[in-house]
């Protein structure tokens, strides 16, 4: 691991339970599976995650939070990104595969409108 670089949240890797999947199935919870590589060390290709749509009136989002958001320039595209930093209601969004993620280094930051979820659970093939 690269310094300075964020370590992988280990709570976020588990086994789906009952309560996961019933609230997957009551729409309570969405589900993603992740293509690409830009989150590689914490999320890889084909692992399946498991996110809590926000809540702009309790926003519970903090620094190293991974989040689903939508691309800042293709609307109808979702991405999987890791909160860098926080600017009032403007987030700077980075994939942990620096080397290869396209985020808010080139988008800028990322307004609180795009932020779909914030992942709950990483479950890896």
């Amino acid at each position: 691991m690269t310094a300075g670089l964020p370590q992988a949240d280990k709570s976020l890797f588990q086994k789906p339970d009952l309560f996961t999947l019933f609230s997957i199935m009551i729409g309570y919870r969405q589900h993603l599976r992740v293509v690409g590589d830009s989150m590689e060390g914490t999320v890889s290709d084909g692992d399946l995650i498991i996110y809590k749509k926000i809540n702009p009136k309790n926003l519970d989002l903090n620094i190293g939070d991974i989040v689903v958001a939508s691309h800042p320039k293709i609307k109808s595209k979702l991405i999987i990104k890791r909160i860098y930093q926080i600017d009032q209601n403007k987030f700077d969004l980075r994939g942990d595969n620096f080397l290869s993620s396209t985020d808010s280094r080139e988008w800028g930051l990322v307004k609180l409108d795009l932020i779909v979820g914030k992942v709950e659970k990483i479950l890896t093939q």
